[in-house]
């Protein structure tokens, strides 16, 4: 006699069931972009993009910006280029549509690392805000926000 089984125990089932359910939470929150994303992600970027004008005015003893366009807010995009210079390799950069930027219109950085003027660029997408402080005697760039 021959004992023929079909589908699954209930033992195989659980298994399959418990590693669907891990994959649904792992992946979903990597799926869903949370709205605050965009303000954090261009603040992260753009503070980046501060430190590199300041080491670059120390590397090079030169004033080195870092300049938004257009010459009002809301700004759309932003380059780094010595003072007397063309724009650096990678530059301009675009700002995300979602993103509305304001603050002053550009930061230079001297060859010891100081900014002029300080100040604060806010970034706010969809509610959030993220700020990128930048302190003008040292130059130091602080990303607070979402």
């Amino acid at each position: 006699m021959q004992n023929l089984q079909r589908g699954f125990s209930l033992v195989e089932g659980l298994v399959v069931a418990a590693l669907l359910a891990i994959l649904v939470v792992v992946a979903v929150p990597r799926l869903m972009v949370p709205e605050t994303l965009h303000a954090r992600s261009s603040a992260r970027q753009l503070a980046a993009d501060l430190r590199l004008a300041q080491r670059l005015a120390i590397a090079r003893r030169a004033n080195i910006l870092l300049e938004f366009s257009p010459s009002a807010p809301p700004y759309t995009r932003y380059t780094v280029r010595a003072q007397s210079g063309g724009d650096e390799p990678d530059f301009p950069k675009e700002l995300p549509r979602e993103v509305a930027v304001s603050g002053p219109l550009q930061f230079a950085f001297s060859s010891n690392g100081s900014a002029a003027p300080g100040g604060m660029v806010t970034l706010t997408a969809s509610g959030a805000t993220a700020t990128v402080e930048i302190t003008a005697a040292t130059g130091y760039v602080k990303v607070t926000g979402p």
